[in-house]
């Protein structure tokens, strides 16, 4: 409302006066339904049920910022920020949610699941079952405590629930996977492996494509003690609302102040909530006793505005109060029947995570106790792929490798054979651009080559990964990220080369046997490693790393004058500078009367008890964008025997 500057201090007071009075009828009336709330929570459980968590906990935020005292967006908000794994976070909002309305089903729920997410499974359990005594209790709820009684102990009370829950095939997708994943931590913890094998397979099958393996928390309470991460995580202390941890709890009459000090020139202060003005005085000290028992329960903003006699203003200070008031009620902000709508909704939306890990894990340890080891392997190394810590899965892999170690050669540069044999290999795809083009070639001189690819870029062109392993080349595991693998520590390189082997092996079809570190960076910890895990280290003994140096011309000399039976020969195919050497280099390996085979055929014609050398040349990194200068030949690198150099072999791409 505006204000005649030239009033003296009665009139003021009169204003004054007219302004609180139309703000009080203002805050006394009924909340006015906002369909834009209501229709933003709509939005956000739509999201949710899709799966689209980051997407929903955006909209559920735009709800809390149309309506900060209503329960559903602080529920639905809390509920995506335990998913998403910020503890501290929903732990504030759902807190803040029953505060607001704590008989809501949604709030019930999702203080379940977080609870159940949260290692708190005594107090999930008495949420889960004072919802199932109310009736109609829903197959996800079933699952759930299916889920928690197995976590306790009571296997036989998870198959009551599961078998509550209804039939598989009439369950939710996420929901089915969640059911089968109980069903077989049952049947594995009984000694039925057989069993569990079957429907963890199916637990699998039904995981939704946009589940990952960081979906589930690694505090969420384990199925079975020994199916979680025996990494430990740092715990929140605080736990907050959106609106932050300073956020003050108020109730009955609360007496607001002008600051005198901070303000010294003030002649009015007005006082508003909300927004609206709720009282004004031109009297020292300038106070006011709000009842806020006036308001509803929930989040309210609290401005206090200093004006001198002029009615300038002066300044103002905020703070924002939540306020609990027991047994105080007002009519409903919005109808009914469309309020109970989406609040049953939302308690459909929100589900027990399906868990890829424990999934994997369990899986991959049943097969293990049924003898099939490769699919054991298989399973267990996904898991460790994302987390090397996870339960017994290094022990368990381990153990699998360690039973064919002694045949297992441990590194390798070339093959010591009298058949002219070589064995032609690629690193750093695949490429979109370089790969195809390459496996033409190939095909046009009948040559089998071992393609080192790196994990990440596999993902990203799988069907010129399973073109690869059409054709009959080798795949071979360049790691997941082509990182210099001496800069990590033990865990770190576990990941690496787990994770690249498990992506390969799943896309090609293939077992991934040979190893070949990025730029050559490998110590005797990275051999180690890999030939726990069953990986032989791949090195050469020519490369086309001159290139960086020498011309085409030059380097293809200096590869043809090396080349000899059972040479490993380092070629590039995420670099457009190793192209055009390889039509001329295949041509005149063919016209010496050399086969280009892959490295394993090349390691099976050594003669048993033969051990290949495993020495190395440096072989500087390859990049597009530096021009190959013409220059003189000049003396080769001296070689380094690898097991001379624990600190690591020269940098290659």
């Amino acid at each position: 409302m505006s204000r005649d500057r030239s009033f003296p201090t009665v009139g003021g007071l009169l204003r004054v006066a007219g302004i609180v009075l139309a703000a009080s009828v203002t805050l006394l009336s009924p909340v006015a339904a906002e369909g834009g709330y209501l229709a933003t929570v709509q939005d956000a459980t739509r999201l949710l049920s899709q799966g689209q968590i980051a997407e929903a906990r955006r909209a559920f935020q735009r709800a809390r910022e149309a309506d900060m005292n209503d329960a559903l967006a602080a529920v639905g908000l809390g509920y995506a920020l335990d998913v998403e794994g910020k503890a501290a976070e929903a732990r504030g909002e759902l807190e803040l949610a029953l505060k607001l309305d704590g008989q809501g089903r949604a709030c019930r729920w999702a203080h379940a699941l977080v609870a159940l997410n949260n290692a708190r499974l005594d107090e999930a359990i008495q949420h889960l079952e004072a919802i199932r005594k109310e009736g109609a209790p829903t197959p996800e709820l079933w699952v759930a405590l299916a889920y928690a009684r197995c976590a306790s102990g009571d296997y036989a009370g998870a198959r009551e629930a599961l078998d509550a829950a209804g039939r598989p095939d009439q369950l939710g997708t996420a929901t089915r996977s969640m059911a089968s994943l109980v069903r077989g931590a049952v049947a594995y913890a009984t000694g039925d492996y057989a069993r569990a094998v079957e429907v963890l397979r199916d637990a699998a099958r039904h995981l939704p494509a946009n589940t990952y393996f960081d979906n589930v928390p690694s505090r969420r309470t384990p199925l079975l003690p020994e199916a979680r991460t025996s990494r430990r995580e740092a715990l929140a202390l605080v736990s907050a609302s959106s609106l932050g941890p300073a956020v003050r709890t108020r109730s009955g009459v609360v007496r607001l102040h002008l600051d005198p000090f901070r303000f010294p020139g003030a002649s009015y202060a007005f006082f508003l909530v909300d927004g609206k003005t709720v009282h004004g005085t031109n009297a020292p000290p300038f106070r006011y006793d709000w009842d806020t028992r006036r308001v509803r329960n929930g989040y309210h903003k609290v401005v206090v505005r200093a004006e001198d006699s002029m009615g300038e203003v002066l300044g103002q200070t905020e703070e924002v109060f939540l306020i609990h008031n027991e047994g105080v009620t007002f009519p409903p902000a919005y109808p009914e029947e469309e309020y109970t709508r989406a609040d049953e909704a939302l308690s459909r939306a929100m589900i027990l995570q399906p868990d890829v890990m424990a999934t994997r894990y369990l899986l991959g340890l049943a097969l293990k106790h049924m003898g099939r080891v490769d699919e054991a392997a298989a399973e267990l190394e996904q898991v460790m792929a994302h987390d090397p810590d996870y339960g017994r899965a290094r022990q368990e892999l381990r153990s699998i490798y360690a039973a064919g170690a002694g045949s297992r050669l441990r590194s390798v540069s070339s093959v010591p054979i009298s058949a002219r044999k070589v064995a032609i290999t690629f690193d750093d795809g695949p490429h979109p651009l370089y790969t195809p083009p390459l496996l033409d070639l190939l095909e046009r001189y009948q040559a089998r080559c071992t393609m080192f690819l790196v994990g990440s870029q596999a993902e990203s062109h799988p069907e010129i990964v399973r073109e690869i392993a059409e054709k009959g080349h080798e795949v071979a595991n360049h790691t997941y990220s082509h990182p210099n693998l001496r800069t990590l520590d033990p865990r770190g390189i576990e990941r690496e080369l787990l994770r690249g082997r498990s992506v390969l092996q799943r896309i090609s079809g293939k077992k991934i046997r040979l190893f070949r570190p990025p730029g050559g960076n490998a110590d005797r910890t990275v051999e180690e490693i890999a030939a726990g895990y069953g990986l032989t280290t791949v090195y050469w003994d020519l490369f086309d790393s001159w290139l960086q140096r020498y011309d085409e011309a030059t380097v293809l000399q200096k590869l043809l004058g090396g080349i000899k039976p059972g040479s490993i020969v380092l070629l590039h195919n995420g670099s457009n500078k190793t192209a055009p050497i390889l039509e001329p280099f295949f041509e005149e390996l063919t016209r010496q009367g050399y086969q280009l085979v892959t490295v394993s055929e090349l390691l099976a014609e050594a003669a048993p008890g033969i051990q290949p050398p495993t020495e190395v040349e440096e072989a500087p990194e390859l990049r597009d964008e530096e021009p190959a200068a013409p220059a003189a030949p000049e003396t080769a690198p001296a070689h380094a025997r690898a097991d001379a150099r624990p600190e690591g072999r020269a940098a290659a791409p």
